[in-house]
């Protein structure tokens, strides 16, 4: 057989007359085949293949290691649900049964679930994170949340890194990681390289393959990820992207201990709805520009990261009374991170600075640091100048020079004080922060000159270099 013959194996395919999606049940013969959709009339065919006009011919993905096994979770058919707002809770009910966490964050997870659904409509996707400790529940909300979505990709076995590009690559579906602490280093890199490139489409990651010719290759990341860790990640960029959900340990007795087989059933049942809302209404988001810029008006309430963040699901939801319900929750959720931000030791260096840059016109790094530490009761917890200079440069993003006598002073900035007050929720009315250019990762919109200005202190801190850290001890930097 030719090349032009070979049959290509395919997960999903949309033509201008259909949508062609991958279904397996292992109840029917065959057991993997096509679910074809008609964009015309609406009905609904299945066959084994299916021949383009160019008269390649499409086949089923065969594979029995990724999907008889679970490790890649399909459809089984297309079952008809009365109306979206119904679906949607139909899923937070599915999802309270088996995870204990807090409403907003159900309703949040709901919305995911729905966006995966059509996420290949958008061009940037937000992640999904169970953030917590052992014991406080990241697993079960992987299982429960990952087991809906977008034909979810469980890796958490993979062994090597060229297996998860060719699987991501080959079903795009929702990935799905957990405990990515547990994961071994080497792998563990490469999905760091994934998440950072796998949010927005037409970024994809170039790898050389081969053992004896080693050949370019490109793989396409772009696609949802749930994943869990214990801690947040290091690199800024890729935490605004990523929604995380906080975990505990549950202190309720109706949640089931175990997953069952009823658990994968309704799981099934509810995957198969949400197959039919694709198939009515893949596409519609493409030809609606005016409907997505009333839509960024809408959250205009938002800081500009937050806003980038939640507006890819926002985009997904129709109707008003859905849409209202979503503001609310996104409102909620801005104040619930503020609060967390709040807590942290770069919002109290923050709030000392803010005060003395009212009544100060040049403020030094240690007024600010004395100031920090009438709020630290022990003395072992009390933070250096040196310390408190680098959150100044590193995690606020305020520039510092040194002036006579080996004193630093920071270097005031209305713009950056502006979103930092927002930020952090100093005053009892926040600053409207700047809107960005687009809901695209912008170099030019606020919070990125805020990174690229704590990137450039950044490199002015290694410039410095020991002289910096020899004055560690005197008190003053």
């Amino acid at each position: 057989m030719s090349e032009e013959q070979k049959p290509i194996q395919i997960s999903f395919y949309e033509t201008s007359d259909c949508i062609i999606e991958e279904i397996y049940d292992s109840l029917r013969i065959p057991e993997k085949q096509f679910c074809i959709y008609s964009k015309q009339d609406k009905s609904i065919t299945y066959n084994e293949t299916v021949e383009l006009e160019n008269g390649k011919i499409l086949t089923p993905i065969q594979s029995e290691a990724l999907i008889d096994k679970g490790v890649v979770l399909l459809p089984s058919e297309p079952v008809e649900y009365i109306s979206v707002e119904l679906l949607i809770n139909e899923i937070k009910r599915f999802i309270h049964i088996y995870l204990d966490i807090h409403p907003f964050y159900e309703n949040l997870a709901a919305y995911y679930v729905l966006m995966t659904w059509r996420y290949d409509e958008l061009s940037v996707v937000p992640y999904l994170r169970a953030l917590g400790d052992f014991g406080s529940g990241k697993t079960r909300l992987i299982q429960t949340i990952g087991s809906l979505c977008y034909k979810p990709m469980f890796l958490a076995g993979a062994t090597s890194d060229a297996y998860l590009f060719r699987v991501i690559e080959l079903f795009g579906g929702t990935l799905v990681i957990n405990e990515l602490e547990r994961v071994n280093t080497d792998l563990q890199s490469q999905i760091t390289i994934i998440l950072n490139n796998g949010y927005e489409k037409g970024m994809p990651v170039g790898r050389v393959e081969g053992e004896t010719k080693r050949e370019p290759r490109t793989f396409d990341v772009f696609c949802p990820k749930v994943i869990s860790t214990r801690q947040k990640f290091k690199d800024l960029a890729l935490e605004s992207r990523i929604i995380s959900i906080p975990m505990r340990q549950t202190n309720r007795n109706d949640i089931p201990s175990f997953i069952n087989d009823s658990f994968w059933q309704k799981a099934q049942e509810i995957r198969n709805k949400l197959l039919m809302y694709r198939f009515k209404h893949y596409g519609e988001f493409m030809w609606l520009e005016k409907e997505q810029e009333v839509k960024r008006q809408k959250l205009q309430i938002l800081e500009p990261r937050l806003r980038q963040t939640l507006l890819p699901i926002f985009n997904i939801i129709g109707g008003q009374k859905l849409e209202e319900e979503f503001i609310a929750f996104a409102k909620d959720y801005q104040q619930q991170a503020i609060t967390d931000r709040g807590t942290e030791l770069s919002a109290l260096v923050f709030k000392k600075l803010y005060v003395l840059f009212q009544d100060n016109k040049d403020v030094r790094v240690k007024q600010v640091s004395e100031s920090v530490n009438t709020e630290i009761e022990k003395e072992k917890d009390k933070l250096t100048s040196n310390r408190v200079g680098k959150i100044i440069r590193n995690d606020l993003g305020f520039k510092t020079h040194e002036g006579t006598g080996g004193v630093y002073y920071i270097v005031r900035n209305d713009q950056q004080l502006e979103y930092l007050v927002s930020r952090y929720g100093v005053s009892e009315s926040p600053l409207t922060p700047q809107t960005p250019l687009s809901d695209s990762d912008s170099k030019k919109d606020l919070v990125d000159i805020v990174d690229l200005q704590a990137n450039k202190a950044k490199q002015t801190e290694e410039q410095i270099g020991l002289n910096v850290e020899e004055q560690e001890g005197s008190g003053d930097l």
